[in-house]
C-alpha cells in the first residue's frame, strides 16, 4: 500500500506545472458556482472567454509566424469571438458589477482556453509547415497554404456583401468600426510581434498606437451598448488589419534583421548579475520620462485616486499582456501557463474598470501612460525569466 501511494506521489510530482495550474482552477470554478447569482449566465460567459483566448493563443502565435493564410483563418475565428465576448462581459460588468465569482470563472475558463489554444496552435502550424518568423523574399506558398486561401477570399467576400446589407441603415458608423476595429487588430498584431523582438522603439512606438486605437474603439462601442449591427464591420476590420500588419511588420524584420533570443546569447549574459533580476534588460531611460509624466498626471488630476488606479491597473494589465505574448510562441507551457492566468485577470479588471466609469474622456491620458509603463516593465521581466531558465522561442 505504502510502496502504491509513493509511486501516486511520485506521478502527482512530475506532472507539468501548467496541468498542476489548470487543476487547481478547475477546482476553484467547481467551488464557486453555487455562490453564482445566475449560474447559466456564468456557464455562457465561461465558454465564450475560453473560446475568445483558445482563438487568442492561436492568434498570438499565428502573427509571430511566416504564414498570412495560416493568420487569416485565425484572425477570421478569433474577431468573430472577440466580438461577443466583449459584449458579454459589458453585460454582465452593467448589471451585476465585477465580483469575485465572475473573475475566478474567467481567469479559469481563459487560463484553460490559452492552454487549448497553444496546443492547437502548434498542431496545425505543423501541419501547415509554418515555422520561420519571415518568409524570404518570392518564396512560394505550400500546398495545403493554397487551398485554406482559396476558401479564406471566399469567405471574406462573403462578409462585404453581408456588411452592405446589414449595415445599410448606418454606414457611417460602421466604417467608424471597420476603421477602428482594422486598426486595433492591426496594431495588436504590430505590437505582438515587436513584443518578440529586440528592438525598443519598434515596441514603444506599437504600445503608444495600442493604447490609444483600444480606448477609443471600446469606448465608441460602449456608447453604441455594443449593438449587434457593428458585429461584421468589426470582425472584417479585424481580419483585414491584422494581415496587413502581419505583412508590413514582416518585412520591417527581415529589413532590421530583429532576433527574438539575442538576449540568450552567452557572450551577452557573461559578467553580468543573473539573479535576482538583470537591470540592464530594462529600457531604463524610457521609464524614468513615464515615471515623471505619471507623476504630474496624478498630482494635477481632481481625483488623483481615481487616475493612480486607472494608470495602475493599465500597467499591471501590459505587463501582464507583455509576458504571456512572449511566453506562447516560446518552448515552455508551465511560463504560458502562469503567464495566461495573470494576464486574463489583469484585462478582465481593466476592462471592467473602464466600463464602468463609462469610458471617460479624462481617463484617456492615465490609461494610455499605464500601457506604457507597463508594456516596457513587462519586456524586461520577461526577458529575465526567459534568461532566468533558458526559454528560447519555438
Amino acid at each position: 500500500m505504502m510502496e502504491k501511494m509513493s509511486v501516486f506521489l511520485r506521478r502527482i510530482k512530475n506532472i507539468g506545472h501548467h496541468w498542476k495550474v489548470l487543476a487547481v482552477l478547475a477546482v476553484a470554478v467547481i467551488l464557486i458556482l453555487p455562490h453564482s447569482t445566475n449560474i447559466g449566465h456564468l456557464l455562457i460567459l465561461m465558454a465564450n472567454a475560453y473560446a475568445l483566448i483558445a482563438f487568442s493563443a492561436m492568434l498570438n502565435r499565428s502573427s509571430t509566424k511566416n504564414s498570412w493564410v495560416y493568420h487569416g483563418v485565425v484572425l477570421l475565428v478569433s474577431s468573430v469571438a472577440a466580438y461577443w465576448v466583449f459584449k458579454s462581459i459589458h453585460g454582465f460588468v452593467s448589471t451585476a458589477g465585477l465580483t469575485y465569482v465572475i473573475v475566478i470563472a474567467y481567469i479559469a475558463a481563459t487560463t484553460w482556453g490559452n492552454f487549448t489554444g497553444s496546443k492547437l496552435s502548434i498542431f496545425f502550424e505543423k501541419k501547415l509547415g509554418v515555422k520561420a518568423r519571415w518568409k524570404e523574399k518570392g518564396e512560394p506558398l505550400s500546398k495545403e497554404e493554397k487551398r485554406v486561401k482559396l476558401a479564406l477570399l471566399i469567405i471574406l467576400g462573403v462578409l462585404c456583401v453581408a456588411i452592405l446589407i446589414m449595415t445599410r441603415s448606418n454606414y457611417i458608423a460602421a466604417i467608424s468600426v471597420f476603421g477602428l476595429s482594422f486598426l486595433n487588430t492591426g496594431i495588436h498584431t504590430f505590437v505582438r510581434r515587436s513584443r518578440n523582438v529586440s528592438n525598443t522603439l519598434f515596441h514603444n512606438v506599437g504600445l503608444l498606437c495600442q493604447g490609444l486605437n483600444f480606448f477609443l474603439l471600446f469606448r465608441f462601442l460602449a456608447a453604441e451598448d455594443m449593438s449587434w449591427i457593428f458585429f461584421l464591420p468589426f470582425a472584417m476590420g479585424g481580419i483585414l488589419g491584422g494581415l496587413f500588419a502581419q505583412k508590413f511588420t514582416m518585412l520591417a524584420e527581415r529589413k532590421i534583421k530583429a532576433d527574438p533570443d539575442s538576449h540568450l546569447n552567452p557572450e551577452e549574459i557573461k559578467g553580468r548579475s543573473r539573479f535576482p533580476i538583470d537591470i540592464s534588460l530594462f529600457p531604463w531611460k524610457i521609464l524614468s520620462g513615464l515615471l515623471v509624466i505619471t507623476a504630474i498626471i496624478i498630482f494635477i488630476a481632481e481625483s488623483s485616486g481615481l487616475v493612480a488606479t486607472i494608470i495602475g491597473l493599465a500597467t499591471a494589465q501590459y505587463i501582464a499582456f507583455t509576458i504571456i505574448s512572449r511566453a506562447r510562441p516560446r518552448m515552455n507551457r508551465s511560463y504560458e501557463a502562469y503567464a495566461s492566468m495573470a494576464s486574463n485577470g489583469t484585462w478582465l479588471a481593466m476592462f471592467g474598470k473602464l466600463d464602468q466609469q463609462g469610458w471617460e474622456a479624462v481617463l484617456f491620458m492615465p490609461y494610455i501612460i499605464g500601457v506604457m509603463i507597463g508594456g516596457n516593465l513587462g519586456i524586461g521581466i520577461a526577458k529575465h525569466i526567459e534568461r532566468r531558465f533558458q526559454i528560447s522561442s519555438d
